[in-house]
Parts: C-alpha cells; structure tokens; sequence
C-alpha cells in the first residue's frame, strides 16, 4: 500500500520499525553474538523515533500510537532482512508524499542508515550462506 498522507507515511513507518525491532530482540536472545549488532540498531530506531515525534508536531499529526506487529519466526535472519527492506521502502515510498522539506530531509537521512542497516544484514546472510 502506497501511502497517501503523511500520517500514513510515519503509520507505516512505525508499523515497519515494531517488525524490525521484534525481529532484533528475539535474534538477540537467540544468538548472543548478535546483541551488540542489535542494541545498536535499536538506538537508530529510538533516534529516528523522536526524529518522527518532533516531525509529527511540526506538521500538526498527532503522536504516534504503539504499535505491536507479531512477527512470524522472528528470530530468523532472512526474515529481519525482509523486515528491514519492507522499512527502508517504507522510507522510500513515503518522501513523496510528506510535501515538507525538512521532513523530507531528515526521513531521508534515516533511510540512509536504514539503508546501511540493511547492507549489514545482507553481508551477514552471506556470510552464513557461505558456511553452509
């Protein structure tokens, strides 16, 4: 779904963010060698989070509502890498419709580490794929 206004944008945004969140936790208690990898990525998305906040109120959007989003196999590393795609297109789809420049700015410059997050996460299925 395309979003059409820019509270749909940051619904979707938000929505996204919970999936990639869950999938970091529980990949984080199932594999301790990836707490670190996950508490960082965790700090990006509370960042971004207030980012939004401060964005919601400079566009008169209310704040957001928790969001829970149950993820199927949430500890599965392909599954956080489908997460992590499903936000940075989030990001990508909802530029468009913001129609504020500073917004436009700052939700870009999370999709770029959105983006590096996910380059993290591709290296990483690589590198398991490879191992066998």
């Amino acid at each position: 779904m395309t979003p059409a206004t820019p509270a749909e944008v940051f619904g979707e945004i938000d929505a996204r963010t919970a999936e990639v969140g869950e999938r970091l936790r529980a990949l984080s208690e199932r594999r301790p060698a990836a707490r670190a990898f996950a508490r960082s990525l965790l700090r990006d998305h509370e960042r971004q989070q207030a980012d939004r906040e401060k964005l919601r109120k400079r566009l008169g959007l209310p704040p957001a509502a928790p969001v829970r989003t149950p993820a199927a196999d949430p500890g599965s590393l392909s599954a956080l890498r489908a997460s992590q795609q499903a936000l940075v297109s989030a990001h990508v789809e909802g530029l468009p419709v913001l129609g504020d420049p500073p917004a436009v700015d700052r939700l870009a410059h999370h999709l770029v580490a959105l983006a590096r997050h996910l380059t993290v996460i591709d290296l990483w299925l690589e590198a398991e794929e490879a191992r066998g």
